[in-house]
This record gives C-alpha cells, structure tokens and sequence, in this order.
C-alpha cells in the first residue's frame, strides 16, 4: 500500500519485512513467507510445490465471500492451520 508503515523494501514483499520487523524467524512461518513472496511478487524466487494450492485457496475465498470481514476470517483460519501443518513439518 502506497505510503503504509510497511510495504516491500527491495525484493521483499509486505510479509516477509513484517516477518524481520517483529523477529519472527520459526521455520514455519518462513514456509508460509515464502509462498506469500512468490504470489505477491510472482517471480517464483523460492519455486515451492504448495504455493498454486494456496493462491487458489485464497483467490477461492476471494470469489465466494465479498465481505472483507468474512474473507479475513476465512484466510485467517486457512494461515492458521498451514501454520499448524508447517510446524509439524518442520519439527518446530
């Protein structure tokens, strides 16, 4: 967002500066990070396998609810459980 407190800063998306700002370095988040890089940014810098699944997943709640409240909440729960799944993956 134009003139926001935070934004990309080079080759950085929104999500991956907030995830340096607050030191929220868990591997699981930096899984969700970088799939979040690669849809924002389409460059395909970190090419992950489970990345077209989430950008359908958050496109899909896009189409269907258009209020933002019930998106935020739909998106919120998908981040939370890929969190959970990333966790385990990870061994976090």
């Amino acid at each position: 967002m134009f003139e926001a407190e935070f934004t990309h800063e080079g080759d950085n998306c929104t999500f991956e500066v907030l995830r340096t700002r607050f030191a929220a370095n868990d591997a699981a988040l930096g899984a969700i990070a970088e799939m979040v890089h690669d849809i924002d940014l389409k460059d395909a810098k970190f090419a992950r396998a489970d990345t077209v699944g989430f950008e359908r997943i958050i496109a899909g709640i896009a189409i269907a609810h258009s209020d933002d409240e019930v998106r935020l909440a739909r998106a919120s729960a998908v981040l939370d459980d890929m969190y959970a799944y990333f966790q385990r993956e990870k061994g976090t």
